[in-house]
């Protein structure tokens, strides 16, 4: 059996493509060397561009196995940021026709990705410098942890104590960026890739349902973090969690605040999903299998603190 025809392609602006590409490679070059080191910024925008281009062709890729109209991956350039660049995305111009094609075409990026993020993330955190945290220079940030960062940091550092940070080579933090773009995509939510993999694996009721619970999760994690920074804005309060000890807990909890942006685009993106001509053939076992892996890949990266100071 043939898969049914489809109308021609629309024509691809890939001048548009080339240059969203050659300026997210600026913008994470000028990231990754903001202490004027120009190997630095190499390092870092090779690697961060080589995982965000390894994710975003796998997705592409499936889309073209499985006949669907996709465009050719649009970065999304953010200049005078640690991070450089806020990933990028591809557009299907329909939906896939089939439950099968969408879990493909949605699992594809993420699981593509990270095979690259690991390696890069582990081989960085080898080359990083291990520093108590009470010797880090003022205005130090601490990246956040997920479940599969904080495996890869005692694998390369065994031993590592509760007082020490990693102060971070250009590689892991690329590696870092990696892992938090992937758990950011795989959200069960819209349109991201991990509501392409819900919706596939569990049909569009509990998808919604699904992506009603994320956007009322990722706003509560917003507020706190907003809460967690006005509480140091005054200096009484600093003061006070200062005596009674608490003063970490709120730096890290300021890092949440960065929810409140993923909820206002939540907003926009994580409500509809487009239909699935055919939702009645169900996923083979194997295909099963490749969306379980997701979710398990959704909880290993999820990040729910992202970026805090170290001192008030």
């Amino acid at each position: 059996m043939t898969e049914p025809s489809t109308p021609p392609p629309r024509p691809r602006r890939l001048w548009l493509h080339l240059l969203l590409l050659l300026a997210t490679c600026a913008t994470t070059f000028q990231a990754g060397s903001q202490d004027g080191d120009f190997l630095a910024g190499l390092v870092y925008m090779s690697a961060i561009m080589g995982i965000l281009l390894v994710h975003e062709m796998g997705h592409f890729t499936a889309a073209r196995v499985h006949h669907v109209d996709a465009s050719l991956p649009y970065f999304i350039p953010v200049p005078y940021t640690p991070l450089g660049t806020f990933g990028a995305v591809i557009t299907m111009r329909e939906p896939p026709r089939r439950q099968a094609a969408l879990l493909d075409i949605g699992a594809a990026g993420p699981l593509a990705g990270v095979l690259v993020a690991i390696p890069v993330c582990y081989l960085g955190l080898t080359l990083s410098e291990v520093r108590p945290l009470a010797e880090l220079p003022p205005g130090a940030v601490l990246e956040g942890n997920s479940l599969l960062y904080l495996l890869l940091k005692h694998l390369a550092h065994p031993g590592l104590l509760p007082g020490d940070d990693i102060w971070l080579h250009p590689l892991a933090w690329a590696g870092w960026i990696g892992l938090l773009v992937t758990s950011l995509n795989l959200l069960p939510a819209g349109q991201l890739d991990g509501g392409h993999v819900t919706y596939a694996l569990f049909g569009p009721r509990w998808h919604a349902r699904l992506a009603r619970l994320v956007r009322a999760g990722v706003l509560v994690l917003g507020l706190l973090g907003l809460a967690c920074t006005l509480a140091l804005t005054w200096q009484p309060w600093v003061d006070r969690l200062v005596a009674e000890g608490l003063i970490g807990w709120v730096l890290r909890g300021a890092g949440m605040a960065g929810w409140l942006l993923w909820a206002v685009l939540l907003h926009f993106i994580g409500r509809q999903h487009p239909p699935v001509q055919d939702e009645a053939t169900p996923l083979a076992p194997a295909r099963r299998l490749v969306g379980w892996a997701c979710v398990g890949l959704a909880i290993a990266t999820f990040t729910p603190v992202f970026l805090s100071q170290v001192t008030p």
